[in-house]
């Protein structure tokens, strides 16, 4: 690069100097790859082996459908394949998204109010029932059997969980739950969820900017089951809640304590979950769901570093 500098450009022929740029081009690249490699394989090699070599259970707690494949597709389908036992908590529907209209829209049997975005409750409930369709075939694409999943929103409807959800109904349905299913809920369990709203100045330095105004409540009532099912006196403790990121779509949002780098299998994970979202998710979320496709590594941290970054619950 310093060679280059001293070149009289004005000498040269023009198709010389174009290949100087070219060339001057192609060595900020690598220079640039290479710093982001390395930031990318600091730490995180021995992250993503001991999540694929440990097969203890998971419990995966879901605020709505997509946000298990744009966050930890991969990861959670290396941890099926590897042998863990695994028991998915979908809170909702997200049958209230603002994609709902559109969606609903689309249909061949649209009627004038729904094309002016005037939706009933079996409107919405139609929308969600879609989004739950995507949610399915991802996890049916993770390698998760349907008798794994449990719809909380739907005991919601039914009248048979206390609304509105809050952190603390949560953990205790899953908590019961696991009992009568006689899923382990112990000290070798971890806990896969979507990271947390943390304090404005710690949420930066955790996940980048753009994270601390972009989470739903749903995402917020999961992290904080999450970090309460592993706090709570009376029971037994999971051993480790790993909050993974959803929002990493940008060049400034990529970045967290815990950078999971890609492997064969799980860019194969990603692909196949991501895609099942291809209708609905893609709508809902747009630049989510383009990020999400590129995006070959996974954000995350654990209960101790949001706790150090201010979260309480």
């Amino acid at each position: 690069m310093d060679n280059l500098k001293h070149v009289n450009m004005a000498k040269l022929p023009l198709y010389s100097v174009l290949l100087l740029l070219c060339l001057a081009g192609l060595l900020l690249s690598f220079t640039e790859l290479g710093s982001a490699t390395a930031h990318h394989s600091q730490g995180d090699t021995p992250v993503r082996a001991a999540i694929e070599a440990d097969t203890s259970p998971i419990i995966v707690i879901v605020p709505h459908p997509d946000d298990e494949a744009f966050g930890f597709s991969g990861v959670l389908g290396s941890a099926v394949a590897a042998g863990s036992p695994v028991r998915v908590y979908l809170l909702s529907d997200g049958e209230h998204a603002k994609a709902a209209s559109t969606w609903l829209s689309h249909q061949a049997d649209a009627s004038s109010s729904k094309r002016r975005g005037a939706l009933s409750e079996s409107d919405r409930q139609r929308f969600g029932l879609a989004r739950r369709a995507e949610f399915f075939d991802s996890m049916e694409a993770l390698g998760v059997p349907a008798t794994c999943l449990v719809l909380m929103g739907e005991l919601c409807r039914k009248g048979e969980l206390e609304t509105p959800l809050s952190a603390g109904i949560i953990a205790g349905h899953i908590r019961g739950d696991c009992l009568q299913a006689g899923f382990p809920l112990d000290e070798k369990t971890r806990i896969f969820t979507v990271a947390p709203q943390l304090g404005d100045c710690n949420a930066s330095q955790l996940y980048g900017e753009q994270h601390r105004c972009q989470i739903p409540k749903m995402h917020e009532l999961s992290a904080r089951a999450a970090a309460l099912l592993c706090s709570e006196p009376e029971g037994l403790q999971p051993a480790q809640v790993y909050f993974f990121k959803v929002y990493a779509h940008g060049r400034h949002d990529a970045q967290a304590p815990i950078v999971i780098p890609a492997t064969t299998e799980s860019r194969h994970f990603r692909a196949e979950a991501i895609g099942k979202y291809s209708d609905i998710g893609k709508l809902s979320a747009p630049r989510i769901y383009r990020g999400a496709l590129k995006s070959e590594v996974e954000y995350a941290s654990t209960l101790q570093q949001v706790r150090d970054a201010g979260f309480s619950y």
